[in-house]
C-alpha cells in the first residue's frame, strides 16, 4: 500500500489569491508558499464553485456541484447523497485524518442536530472524535478567529491555558466587519500553532503504519473577524497596503442588491429570505469607511495570511524531515476569496467578482509532477477531488461533476475545460444566480430576472463595466446563457441504468 502516495489537502478560509507574493503582490510576503510553487504548480485561473464556505468545501470533497450535493449555504448538514473524497480512499486502504476547519454541518446547531456546534461544544467535543465523512478520526475547530476557539482546538487552548476566551480591541473607528482586532491570544495558543503541532504528530506517527494517508487540513484564517494576536501587531504597516479599488457610480449597472448591500439595506429589502446575507451579517454601511481603516482592515488580514504561510512552512518542513515529500501530493487552495472593499463591498456574498471566486491553487508532489509551472487555462475546484483520486490509480465516482485533470497536472496536456461554474443561492425562492467564466467572459444569469451580468476581463479585468444589455455583446450573451444550460444538464442527477427494461 505504500507504494500509493500519501496526500495532503490544505484549505484556508476565505483567501484572496493576492494574499500570496507568488500570484505577484508585493505588499505581502509569504516565501513558504512560494516556494511550494517553485517545487510545483501555480494555477492562475482556479475558480471556487460558490464564495461561501459550506457550499465550495463540500464541493471541494465530493467533487459536485452545490446544485447537486445539495448544501447550498451555511447554516446546514451537507447531504450524504454523494461519496466524499475520504470516503474513496478510506476504502482504497488510506488512513484518513482531518485537522482543523471542515464546516460540513451547521455552527449553529445543538450537538443532536451537529457534528460541528458552537453550543455547549466541550462535552460534545471530548467524547467525538470521528469517524466522520469518511475521515477515521477528526481534530476540528470551529468557527474564525476571536469567535473560533472552539472544538478540539478549544479543548486544547483550555487546557493549556485554563480559558478560551481572551480579549480583543478593535483598531477601527467604525464597525465594518473586516476591521483589524488586536487580540489577547498568543501566539502560542494560536490555531495555526494548534494545527501545525497536531499535522507534525500525525506526520510522525504515520512513518509507522503500513498505510498511505490522506490528511485534510483546514485552517480558520483569513476569514474575518481579522485579529492578530497582539504580539504580532507590531509587524503590521498598513501604509504598505493599496487602498480598495472601488470608484463612484461603479455598482449603478448592477442588480439591485450591490447597492443594497453596500448601503447597509439588504436586511430591509424585499429580497432578503428567512436569514442574514451569508458573510454579511446584520449589515454594515460600507460608505462609511475612510481610507485609513480600509488599509487598516486589509493589513490585518494580510498579517493572518503570512501567518498561514509560516504554519504551511513548518509541515512542509516536517515533510522534507520525514522523507515524506516524494511520496507526497500537497494541494493548498482556499474555498472562497474576500472582496476587502474592493467594488465598494468587504467580505462575500452573491457577487461572482474575480476577488471573490478566483482562488489561490498550488499543488506540489516533488520528482512527480512538474517544478515551478503554471497553468493559465480555467480551473474549477470541482476537479481536485476527481484528480487526485486519478493520480492515486482509485475509481472516480461516476456520480461526481468534476474532471479529471492529472494529464494537465503532469504537463501532458495544457488544458481541461473551457469554462468554469460558480452558484450561489441567497435563498431558494429569491436571490439565486449562476455564473459562467471562460477564457475571456463572464455572466452571471439571476433566476426569474429579466437583468444580469456579462464582463469583457480582458478590456476591462476590474469588472467595472456590465455589458449585460449592450447591445453589441448580445450574440456573446446568447452563447455564454447556453453555456449555463449546458452545464446544468450535464450535471443532473440520474440513476443507473441497469437494463432495457
Amino acid at each position: 500500500m505504500k507504494s500509493k502516495p500519501n496526500v495532503i489537502l490544505v484549505t484556508t478560509d476565505q483567501q484572496r489569491k493576492d494574499s500570496l507574493s507568488c500570484y505577484g503582490s508585493d505588499f505581502v510576503n509569504t516565501p513558504n508558499l512560494d516556494q511550494m510553487a517553485q517545487h510545483g504548480i501555480l494555477f492562475n485561473r482556479a475558480y471556487c464553485t460558490s464564495p461561501v464556505c459550506t457550499p465550495s468545501r463540500a464541493t471541494i470533497y465530493t467533487g459536485s456541484y452545490a446544485s447537486k450535493h445539495g448544501a447550498w449555504n451555511i447554516g446546514m448538514n451537507v447531504p450524504k447523497n454523494q461519496r466524499f473524497l475520504s470516503e474513496c480512499f478510506q476504502d482504497n486502504g488510506y488512513n484518513t485524518h482531518l485537522i482543523g476547519k471542515a464546516h460540513f454541518n451547521a455552527y449553529n446547531g445543538t450537538f443532536e442536530e451537529s457534528k460541528e456546534p458552537d453550543k455547549d461544544w466541550e462535552e460534545h467535543f471530548r467524547n467525538f472524535h470521528g469517524p466522520y465523512y469518511g475521515f477515521d478520526q477528526v481534530e476540528l475547530s470551529v468557527a474564525h478567529t476571536t469567535g473560533g476557539v472552539k472544538g478540539h482546538y478549544g479543548l486544547w487552548v483550555k487546557n493549556k491555558s485554563g480559558k478560551t476566551e481572551f480579549d480583543s480591541v478593535r483598531k477601527a473607528n467604525r464597525s465594518f466587519g473586516g476591521e483589524g482586532y488586536d487580540w489577547d491570544l498568543p501566539m502560542e495558543l494560536h490555531n495555526n500553532s494548534w494545527i501545525v503541532e497536531r499535522t507534525n504528530d500525525f506526520l510522525k506517527r504515520s512513518l509507522h503504519d503500513e498505510n498511505p494517508f490522506f490528511l485534510s487540513i483546514g485552517f480558520q484564517d483569513p476569514h474575518h473577524p481579522h485579529a492578530v494576536p497582539k504580539e504580532r501587531v507590531g509587524e503590521i504597516q498598513p501604509s504598505n497596503i493599496p487602498s480598495p479599488k472601488f470608484s463612484d457610480g461603479e455598482l449603478d449597472d448592477k442588480p439591485p442588491h450591490y447597492q443594497s448591500v453596500r448601503e447597509g439595506r439588504w436586511n430591509e429589502d424585499p429580497m432578503k429570505g428567512m436569514y442574514v446575507m451569508s458573510g454579511q451579517g446584520s449589515g454594515f454601511d460600507y460608505r462609511n469607511i475612510d481610507d485609513e481603516d480600509a488599509q487598516l482592515g486589509k493589513a490585518y488580514y494580510y498579517k493572518m495570511v503570512e501567518m498561514i504561510d509560516e504554519a504551511m512552512g513548518e509541515i512542509l518542513c516536517t515533510l522534507d524531515h520525514l522523507g515524506l515529500s516524494e511520496n507526497t501530493i500537497v494541494v493548498f487552495t482556499s474555498d472562497h476569496g474576500e472582496l476587502l472593499g474592493d467594488h465598494g463591498i468587504w467580505m462575500k456574498g452573491p457577487f461572482h467578482y474575480e476577488q471573490l471566486v478566483n482562488v489561490p491553487l498550488l499543488v506540489q508532489w516533488k520528482n512527480h509532477l512538474p517544478a515551478g509551472t503554471e497553468v493559465d487555462s480555467i480551473s474549477s475546484l470541482v476537479d481536485i477531488a476527481p484528480t487526485l483520486l486519478s493520480l492515486c490509480h482509485i475509481p472516480i465516482p461516476n456520480e461526481w461533476n468534476g474532471l479529471d485533470c492529472s494529464m494537465q497536472w503532469k504537463g501532458d496536456i495544457e488544458e481541461v475545460r473551457e469554462h468554469a461554474l460558480v452558484e450561489y443561492v441567497d435563498d431558494p425562492q429569491k436571490l439565486r444566480l449562476k455564473t459562467i467564466i471562460n477564457k475571456r467572459y463572464k455572466l452571471t444569469y439571476y433566476l426569474g430576472e429579466d437583468y444580469g451580468e456579462l464582463y469583457d476581463l480582458v478590456n476591462d479585468p476590474g469588472e467595472v463595466t456590465n455589458y449585460y444589455d449592450d447591445p453589441n455583446y448580445q450574440e456573446i450573451k446568447q452563447k455564454l446563457l447556453m453555456n449555463v444550460i449546458d452545464e446544468l444538464e450535464s450535471i443532473e442527477t440520474r440513476a443507473q441504468r441497469y437494463s432495457y427494461a
